[in-house]
């Protein structure tokens, strides 16, 4: 059980209501065993899919319906429904429970062993008003393969243990839910996943709760659509993406407990810029709650960003952070350098529009920002950068404003009015490069607020560090 504002705008909540979920059904100390499992993933993978997943109910290459009855499986890596090989399966008021481990969590993420339903190989399957509870560690949920596409509505997710997503796509397939509640309580158990080589999840008028380490509401690899789902995620981001991903949301309120609002790098070789990962956010407010915790946190990563009427709620005082950094398989801290010499730094566009964010960029290790604000948006904050020099790029149209809140050092500063009118400078200085920002001049320009805009040369950058160690 949680509680959200009643009226996600204007950023001043009139009220508030309770939101349920199914953790306050099904506590989450009665399995507190198996969300205390830590998955260990040093097991050879295995890269043909297997073809001995065992279920109670099969459904193979033919079309088949049930309704109203209650559906189990006990056994260890087994699934209470299968739908294989081009079949199709219709399904209204149906409990299914699933309890039994996963010997191999590798089989449990790629190939839905111990799925309690798995849809897989082109198959086709569509669920209303349906109750799966899932204990021991397993999926909700499970669509794998392309052509394999899933509809869940009007439903409740309820799982316990390591690899228990609510709804997890994987293997090119496809997952579309509304009108659901899920809760998942295991580590690294997110709400709503795609997995390797990509998973396409869209999600409407939902509400999602997990409680794990690394558990985010949406684990993008693939991609991720949603909209009007409101969420709390106590140990994880709201997004968790690795490597070049997309996820939209819209008309969602959603608050992190770790990592960042949005967590999104690459484990591996960093994206090249004609394919960026991409982020939109649109009439939406993301809430973190952890002291150091950025909004938007991007590590070895080339990403676009577009935040269209959103409100970054964080304790730290941080929107972004840009790093050459990727996150452990523990969570417990971002690794660096020392951890993988292969990163690079992270090179991040924001567009901002219709949006008032207050709080600062910072970027590490020769990472970048660039941070466009359009259509009426206003920023207050300040950028810095931290153990080597970083750059960041600003541009401000007609319609938008800048607060400063400390010194700041830009590269390519660009305002549409060309008057510096719009930039309140609140006494401190705002340094300009004079080989990139031309129409300035290299003059030093009085700022509103009694502050000035100077110029310096690119060899001589100013570097502002924050000492923060973003140790989780």
């Amino acid at each position: 059980m949680f509680s959200k504002s009643l009226l996600l705008w204007p950023a001043v909540a009139l009220a508030s209501v309770t939101i349920e979920d199914p953790s306050d059904v099904i506590d989450p100390k009665w399995w507190a065993a198996d969300n205390a499992i830590i998955p260990d993933y040093n097991i050879p993978f295995v890269e043909v899919q297997p073809s001995d997943i065992v279920a109670t109910h099969n459904v193979k290459g033919k079309a088949a319906s049930a309704d109203h009855t209650t559906w189990y499986a006990t056994a260890n890596d087994s699934s209470v429904l299968l739908v294989s090989e081009k079949g199709s399966f219709k399904g209204s008021y149906i409990t299914f429970e699933k309890r039994g481990y996963s010997s191999n969590l590798d089989d449990a993420s790629f190939w839905g062993f111990n799925a309690a339903i798995n849809v897989a190989n082109a198959s086709t399957a569509v669920f209303d008003h349906i109750n799966v509870t899932v204990h021991n560690g397993a999926a909700g949920v499970y669509a794998y393969g392309t052509d394999t596409v899933v509809n869940v509505t009007n439903s409740w997710l309820y799982s316990s243990g390591p690899v228990s997503h609510g709804l997890y796509a994987s293997g090119n397939g496809t997952i579309y839910g509304s009108n659901l509640e899920v809760y998942s309580g295991g580590y690294r158990s997110s709400s709503f996943s795609g997995d390797s080589p990509a998973g396409y999840v869209y999600v409407k008028d939902s509400v999602a709760h997990s409680s794990g380490i690394g558990s985010a509401t949406f684990y993008a690899l693939g991609s991720i659509d949603a909209s009007n789902v409101v969420s709390v995620s106590e140990k994880g981001p709201v997004i968790f993406a690795d490597g070049a991903q997309a996820a939209t949301l819209v008309d969602c309120d959603c608050t992190a407990g770790l990592l960042g609002g949005v967590a999104m790098f690459s484990s591996q070789i960093r994206n090249d810029a004609d394919s960026p990962a991409t982020l939109n956010l649109t009439n939406t407010k993301f809430t973190t709650t952890g002291k150091t915790m950025p909004g938007l946190w991007f590590g070895n990563l080339i990403g676009q960003v577009t935040l269209n009427n959103a409100e970054l709620n964080t304790d730290s005082g941080i929107l972004v952070v840009a790093n050459y950094s990727q996150i452990t398989q523990d969570f417990d801290y971002y690794a660096s350098y020392e951890d993988n010499s292969s990163l690079k730094p992270a090179e991040i566009t924001v567009s901002v529009s219709e949006s008032n964010l207050v709080g600062d960029l910072v970027a590490y290790n020769g990472s970048s920002i660039s941070w466009a604000l359009t259509k009426h948006s206003t920023w207050t904050g300040a950028a810095y950068s931290g153990y080597a020099k970083s750059t960041f790029d600003v541009s401000l149209d007609a319609t938008s404003q800048w607060t400063l809140t400390a010194d700041t050092t830009v590269q390519n500063f660009t305002d549409s009015l060309r008057t510096l009118k719009n930039v309140h400078s609140g006494g401190f200085t705002l340094y300009y490069n004079s080989t990139v920002s031309t129409w300035l001049g290299g003059k030093t320009v009085h700022l509103p607020g009694g502050g000035k805009a100077r110029p310096i040369s690119l060899t001589s950058s100013r570097v502002h560090r924050n000492t923060q160690s973003w140790r989780i």
